[in-house]
């Protein structure tokens, strides 16, 4: 729902505030979505915030609608504090994991380009008729066989150096998001 200010307000009946972080039982019959999908309240807002576009420039805002007799003063103010330590940790994580991604592709670079020289290398052997006894079609079999597992084995390390990080930049878009969500809480 949006608000006339354009902020994109998100409404979820939560019975018990720990809902918020940790998924409810998986409930087929309940009319809450992440009470049907056996979902926490931040991982449904995650979900949506990584299908949405523009996702840097809107406003978004939490409102917990909870039994009377569970809101406290100061709650709002807790959540967004909890959701705060949520994010900052999660982008800490996909942090350090990126930087291991980025070690593993250069680590394996090196090994890479050595299966690369050595398979091109026979390749070029193999392509050029010096082995005797070989058929020409054979040759050429091998030859060009031995050429493409090469570049295939280099796909794996330039994958992990230039596509590896894609989804954790994406994930950190989206804990952006949802630090800079605002927490409402009220009685139902």
């Amino acid at each position: 729902m949006l608000e006339e200010d354009g902020t994109e307000v998100f409404y979820f009946e939560v019975d018990d505030i720990r809902h918020m972080f940790v998924p409810p039982p998986r409930d087929a019959f309940s009319k809450q979505p992440y009470v049907l999908m056996g979902q926490s309240v931040v991982d449904r807002m995650l979900e949506h915030f990584r299908q949405e576009k523009g996702l840097g420039k809107k406003r978004h805002k939490l409102v917990l609608l909870m039994p009377p007799d569970k809101v406290t003063p100061g709650l709002a103010r807790e959540c967004e504090e909890a959701m705060d330590r949520f994010t900052a940790t999660k982008v800490r994580d996909n942090i350090n994991r990126m930087a291991a991604i980025n070690r593993r592709g250069l680590l394996m670079i090196p090994y890479a380009m050595m299966f690369l020289v050595a398979a091109v290398g026979m390749a070029v052997i193999f392509g050029s008729e010096m082995v005797p006894g070989i058929p020409p079609v054979w040759a050429s079999v091998l030859s060009e066989g031995l050429f493409i597992v090469a570049w295939v084995a280099m796909w794996g390390p330039l994958d992990t150096l230039l596509f590896g990080r894609f989804p954790l930049l994406t994930e950190n878009r989206t804990l952006h998001a949802l630090e800079s969500t605002k927490v409402d809480v009220r009685p139902r």
